[in-house]
Parts: structure tokens; C-alpha cells; sequence
């Protein structure tokens, strides 16, 4: 298979990839019985980072000059993306195909070469999780993010929840609230809160949303998870977003990949 150079066109690349079965497995150079679509498939988000930073080849192991020489950076983020999807492989529309060369070479570009950093704040996990909540079950997104801790460790952190039905029953009894005269008395009927079945209804409206009813109700444990049914990952750069989902297929071509790309103005 002839060395991918950058200059070459987006669509070539992909009607390449289409059928490289044979030359990717002898890039591999395997020796075992391990198929090649084992090595190449992107199994773990980790995986797909080191990859598209350019540290680690189809084996995990570390970026070596004669792998370079045959796959550059440019032509190895390529296939990082679902190749399957439509737009790529659409014959009357060129403008996905052409969006992504263009991220491709912002990425790759010599002067300003761009990688992820996990726990930089520019990963950011949506988890579509199915919950039970007062005896419903239902489906919410969690944002997570990680957050990086005084002494440098790190760990993921609910962000927000969203999720219909996700908010505070109304208060039909209108008992469960602070009186307008409370500054009269030190506002000394706060100790409402000891008893209050829902204590949102003391918060202002503003914060009567599905992140806090979701922790509200959790502390009630009148939310439980029940299992994640899918998780995507959104990672920012200059001027792009890039959306990773896991592809699971039979093929080279699957794992954590790059599932959609947008270019924004900021």
C-alpha cells in the first residue's frame, strides 16, 4: 500500500480504506493468531487518545520512526473516524468529506500541532443513563467532567442531568415556603428545612431544574441508576468539536471513533 500523504484527497483515502484489510495486517507485521481487526479496532476511549495524539500504533505500542514512515499522523487520524457514515461516503455531497480534511490538517498542521488532554477541560463525557425515579423508569443524560484536584489527582464529576419530568412537584398545599415577613424574625421559620419533604420548594426557581431535583431526589433515594445505556464523548479544540461514540462491528473499522465533527465560530 502506497505511503497516505497529506496532500492526498479525503475521498481517495477512504475508497483506500475501504478495502485494506491485506495491507493493514501486513503494516501489523503480526506474528499470532490474533486477527488484525483485533489491533485495529479503537476498544477503549484511552486507546483513541493515544491514537489520535500519535503515541501508540495499532498494538498499543509507542510510535516508532519506521511506523511513521509508513503511516504519518495525518493519514492515521483518518481512521479514527466512522468510515461507514454516510456523509463520508456520499457521491453528490463532498461537504462532510471536505470538513473533515479540514480538521485534519488543523490537527496535523507542523506549527500548531493539536492533541487531546483529558483533564485540561477539554473532555467532556455524556452519559445516557436509565434511572428508576418514584417507581418510573426513565432515561437521563449526565455531563461529566473531570476535575482536577489541589494535589493534581483528578476524578469524573456530575456536571448537569437532563431529563424530562425532571422537576420539582409543584407545592399544591403552598405550605413549603419562606414568608415574606421572615426578615421580621431573623428569618427564624429556616428551620422548615429540617422537615420539608422536597427542599427545593425553599430555592429560587432558578435552581428548581433536573440537575438539582436529580440530587434532591437521590438523597431521598427516590432515584436509583439502574445501568449507563450509552456513552459519547465531546472534545474541543480552536475552532472544532468533535463528537466519539463506540462503533461495536465486525470490522477494522470500529470501537471509539469519530462519529461527527463541527466547526464553530469561537
Amino acid at each position: 500500500m502506497r505511503l497516505l500523504k497529506a496532500h492526498i484527497s479525503f475521498l481517495f483515502i477512504m475508497a483506500l480504506s475501504a478495502g485494506t484489510s491485506a495491507q493493514l495486517a501486513s503494516k501489523l507485521n503480526t506474528t499470532t493468531e490474533t486477527p488484525p481487526d483485533f489491533y485495529v479496532k479503537v476498544k477503549q476511549f484511552g486507546e483513541f487518545i493515544d491514537r489520535f495524539n500519535y503515541l501508540s500504533d495499532w498494538k498499543g505500542d509507542r510510535i516508532t520512526q519506521e511506523f511513521a514512515s509508513k503511516m504519518p499522523r495525518d493519514s492515521y487520524i483518518l481512521y479514527l473516524f466512522n468510515l461507514e457514515d454516510e456523509r463520508i461516503n456520499s457521491p453528490t455531497d463532498s461537504t462532510y468529506r471536505m470538513l473533515c480534511n479540514e480538521f485534519v490538517r488543523s490537527i496535523t498542521d507542523s506549527v500548531t500541532p493539536q492533541k487531546v488532554s483529558l483533564f485540561s477541560g477539554q473532555v467532556v463525557a455524556r452519559a445516557q443513563t436509565s434511572i428508576v425515579c418514584n417507581g418510573s423508569t426513565q432515561t437521563v443524560i449526565l455531563t461529566l467532567v473531570p476535575e482536577v484536584l489541589a494535589d493534581r489527582s483528578a476524578k469524573w464529576v456530575i456536571a448537569n442531568v437532563e431529563g424530562d419530568n425532571l422537576l420539582p412537584r409543584s407545592d399544591s398545599l403552598a405550605v413549603h415556603f419562606i414568608a415574606p415577613n421572615s426578615h421580621e424574625t431573623n428569618f427564624i421559620n429556616l428551620r422548615k428545612l429540617n422537615g420539608t419533604v422536597n427542599p427545593l420548594y425553599f430555592f429560587s426557581l432558578q435552581m428548581q431544574d433536573a440537575t438539582n431535583y436529580f440530587l434532591s431526589e437521590i438523597a431521598r433515594k427516590n432515584i436509583s441508576i439502574r445501568h449507563v445505556e450509552k456513552v459519547t464523548y465531546l472534545i474541543s479544540f480552536p475552532h472544532w468539536v468533535v463528537t466519539v461514540e463506540n462503533f461495536e462491528r465486525n470490522t477494522m473499522n470500529s470501537g471509539w471513533l469519530i462519529s461527527d465533527l463541527s466547526k464553530i465560530s469561537r
